[in-house]
């Protein structure tokens, strides 16, 4: 509930300070008093958008601010705490400022806030109902949520709401693999390939480095052959070799160590290098003859040492790295494999929660239908008493029909959302013979503030307390209907704070509290000045709305007993 609004320098308001009370509040003065501005600087303060023309001539900027209990309303209450903003003992102030230069700058309670934010705050905790505006009634997300009041299928909404939040995260989810799904698919084929074409190379560590060893053996093999031959004939016993010319050598050594024992050293050295010659000439013969020098061999191996090249540009800069490659691409395609058993799992999950979301849905949809007769005769009903007896309102319900629809009935598809397989509009007509239409295209905005009432008098209590301002709801009735209005808004007071201007004593009488705007010259210049009446006050205005500025005795007999009876 609003309990407080104050306004700085707001077109004709230099200041206002008012406490509202919890119940009904009504505002009453003459016509261009200004009476409409307290509303319009409420609604600015509650999300709706003023421009710099509404500040004070002379002023730089104007400020509004309301002090707004939200301990009745957890939905508000969720909000704040979602959003981040503070509240103290179940209340939050909410402070709007506009400069000349368009800025504008907004807080909820200690926080700044965008304007957005205060949109949606100021639609979770009030309704204003203004002639020439936009309407809550008008929108049909409010017209289904009227239907779900009336029918009590709010829970089931909720249950409905949840199951298709869960659709959406698994839809999402699923659309984000599919996706991916055809990108995976060739990487696993990209991935397969990696690995069947390093495994066909079948790579050894160590085989680079004996590959092209080999290679230079192959291609040099002639040239090898040959200076194995020129050692090997100068080497091999043939006459002047250098192994036939040591026999001389070791015989005339032998004849010297037996004149000169001493020279035995040198001849067992020379009997060593004949052995060691010998040895080395077997060792050449048997390396030379272990010389293959083949064309084919030579082809072979350089093809193998150019697949390990065109390996390495591919995979890595050597054989080893390569080989990780290999076991990286393996776990990476084993992952990939699981995706696609991760897709069908949650596909299938999918298709058990549509399933569940489809029941429910059809559940609710009969629920909400079944209640339309009962909602639409207890809306005639009251239409009669707000001086509407030839009204009429009729709910309409679609589903939405589409190819990518989730619900399957007989031939066709529906679309679903968050509260289900149906589209609402209301329907109205005041005049009996005429066609029912959308009421946001044929309803005055005295017809709507009274639709609006009676919706209200037969849902009873929402579930939470809300902030109702109307602005003169009482157009174009009198009498007993306004007597009728009049009992309706007092009857909805008990269950929301109703803040309404009226032109009518009969109506005006019922407020628990009355506020007066009245305009006045002050210095020079024009002002609207706001005060709260009090019971003597009160029975003076109700009079003169009576009978005009020259208050008579029985207008004034009239007021007091107005009072009276609203008093009882």
């Amino acid at each position: 509930m609003l309990k407080k609004l104050i306004v700085h320098n707001f077109a004709l308001i230099e200041y206002l300070n008012l406490d509202f009370d919890k119940t009904l509040s009504v505002i009453t003065g003459e016509t261009g008093s200004g009476k409409s501005l307290v509303l319009d600087a409420l609604s600015s303060v509650l999300g709706g958008r003023c421009n710099t023309q509404n500040i004070r001539s002379g002023a730089q900027k104007y400020q509004i601010e309301a002090l707004v209990d939200v301990s009745k309303s957890p939905k508000a209450i969720q909000w704040l705490e979602e959003k981040g903003f503070s509240y103290e003992n179940g209340e939050v102030i909410i402070k709007k400022e506009l400069s000349l230069d368009g800025k504008s700058r907004i807080q909820i309670g200690t926080s700044l806030a965008p304007f957005q934010y205060l949109k949606d705050f100021g639609a979770l905790i009030a309704e204003i109902h203004r002639q020439n505006d936009q309407l809550y009634i008008l929108d049909k997300n409010t017209q289904l949520e009227i239907l779900d009041n009336f029918a009590l299928t709010n829970a089931m909404k909720n249950e409905v709401s949840e199951s298709f939040k869960t659709y959406i995260t698994l839809k999402n989810r699923l659309e984000e693999l599919e996706n991916l799904r055809t990108e995976k698919l060739r990487n696993i084929d990209l991935r397969k390939y990696q690995i069947e074409e390093i495994s066909d190379a079948d790579l050894k560590s160590d085989e680079e480095d004996s590959l092209l060893k080999e290679e230079n053996l192959l291609i040099n093999g002639e040239k090898l052959i040959e200076n194995y031959n020129v050692i090997l004939n100068s080497m091999d016993i043939s006459e002047g070799s250098i192994i036939s010319l040591f026999a001389p050598i070791l015989n005339s050594s032998e004849k010297i160590t037996l004149i000169n024992p001493e020279f035995q050293v040198n001849k067992e050295e020379f009997n060593d290098i004949y052995i060691r010659l010998k040895e080395l000439y077997n060792t050449i013969c048997d390396e030379m003859e272990e010389i293959f020098f083949s064309p084919e061999r030579l082809d072979f191996v350089q093809s193998r040492i150019d697949l390990i090249n065109r390996l390495k540009k591919k995979y890595g800069k050597t054989i080893k790295e390569i080989l990780n490659f290999k076991k990286e691409a393996e776990s990476e395609l084993e992952t990939l494999l699981s995706s696609n058993e991760q897709y069908d799992s949650l596909k299938n999950q999918l298709n058990k929660v549509i399933d569940h979301l489809s029941e429910l849905s059809v559940k609710l949809s009969k629920q909400r239908r079944n209640a339309i007769p009962e909602m639409e005769i207890e809306l005639q009903k009251e239409f009669a008493k707000l001086g509407m007896k030839d009204a009429k309102l009729q709910v309409v319900l679609r589903w939405e029909e589409s190819s990518d629809g989730e619900v399957q009935n007989g031939n066709k598809t529906y679309l679903l959302n968050e509260t289900g397989l149906d589209k609402v509009e209301f329907y109205f007509t005041a005049n009996t013979g005429e066609k029912p239409r959308p009421i946001r295209k044929i309803a005055s905005g005295g017809e709507i503030s009274r639709v609006m009432l009676a919706l209200k008098s037969i849902m009873g209590r929402d579930g939470y307390e809300k902030i109702l301002i109307f602005d003169e709801i009482d157009s174009g009735i009198g009498g007993e209907v306004a007597n009728n209005v009049g009992e309706k808004l007092k009857q909805i007071s008990e269950d929301h704070q109703v803040i309404l201007i009226t032109h009518l004593q009969q109506i005006a009488a019922i407020g628990a509290e009355h506020i007066k705007v009245e305009k006045e010259v002050v210095k020079g210049r024009t002002v609207s000045k706001v005060r709260q009446l009090k019971t003597k006050e009160r029975a003076q205005e109700l009079a003169k709305m009576i009978s005009g500025e020259n208050i008579t005795k029985g207008a004034l007999e009239h007021a007091k007993e107005l009072l009276f009876q609203k008093a009882v």
